[in-house]
C-alpha cells in the first residue's frame, strides 16, 4: 500500500535540496499531527516517510533536524523501518520551522504519509484489534476533510506486519483481517506487529 494520505504533498515542501540534504516546511506535517492531536485516538497515528519516485522501496534517511534559520530546534528521529519521527510543536508551527533531512539522492524522494499503528508481542484480541480499525477509520475522515470524508473508500479490515524483520505470522509474512474476521471473538498470537488499513 502507498501513502495512505497524499494530500498537501506539494504544500510540505519548502526550498530545495542540495549536497544530499532535503528541506521540508514543518508546518505541513503540523497541520497533520494537529487534526491527529484532535482526533483523540489512543493507538493509531500518522507515519511520516520519504519513498522514491520509481516505486523502488524507501529513500534512506541517514539523520534530520528541526530547524528556525540558524538554529537547531530539535532532532528527527529516523526508525530502522524508514518513518521518521517530529515533533508536534506549535511554536515550530509559529516560527516556521524547517525540517532538514540528510538523504540519499533527496531529488528522487517523495513523501508518504501512513496511517499506522504498533502493537507490542503477545496475544491479542480481535475486540483490540476493532478498536484499532475504528480509531483508523475516524482518522482518515478527519484527514480527508469536508467534503473529502464522504469519498474516502470503506476499510475492508486491517493489514498486519511483522515489526521486526525475518519474523512472519502465521508462517506468513503479511496477515490480512477481513471486517467479517475482525467480528469474532477470540485472539491471536503473534510477534510485535505494525498495522495499516486495508482499503
Amino acid at each position: 500500500m502507498k501513502a495512505i494520505i497524499c494530500c498537501a504533498t506539494l504544500a510540505l515542501f519548502a526550498g530545495s535540496s542540495w549536497a544530499g540534504i532535503l528541506n521540508l516546511g514543518y508546518s505541513g506535517f503540523y497541520k497533520h499531527l494537529d487534526t491527529v492531536a484532535k482526533a483523540r485516538v489512543e493507538q493509531a497515528h500518522l507515519g511520516f516517510y520519504l519513498i522514491r519516485q520509481n516505486g523502488d522501496g524507501m529513500c534512506r534517511i541517514e539523520s534530520g533536524e528541526v530547524r528556525v534559520a540558524q538554529d537547531i530546534r530539535g532532532q528527527v528521529e529516523v526508525l530502522p523501518h524508514g518513518q521518521f519521527r517530529l515533533p508536534y510543536d506549535k511554536q515550530l508551527d509559529l516560527d516556521k520551522a524547517v525540517v532538514a533531512l540528510e538523504v540519499e539522492d533527496p531529488e528522487r524522494c517523495d513523501i508518504a504519509i501512513k496511517i499506522q499503528a504498533e502493537l507490542d508481542a503477545g496475544e491479542i484480541s480481535l475486540a483490540r484489534l476493532r478498536e484499532v480499525r475504528q480509531e483508523m477509520d475516524l482518522l482518515l475522515k478527519k484527514m480527508a476533510g469536508w467534503p473529502g470524508r464522504y469519498f474516502v473508500p470503506e476499510l475492508k479490515g486491517l493489514h498486519l506486519v511483522a515489526a521486526e524483520p525475518g519474523q512472519q505470522l502465521g508462517g506468513k509474512e503479511r496477515l490480512e483481517l477481513s471486517d467479517s474476521q475482525l467480528a469474532e471473538e477470540r485472539s491471536l498470537t503473534l510477534p510485535a506487529v505494525r498495522i495499516s488499513p486495508w482499503l
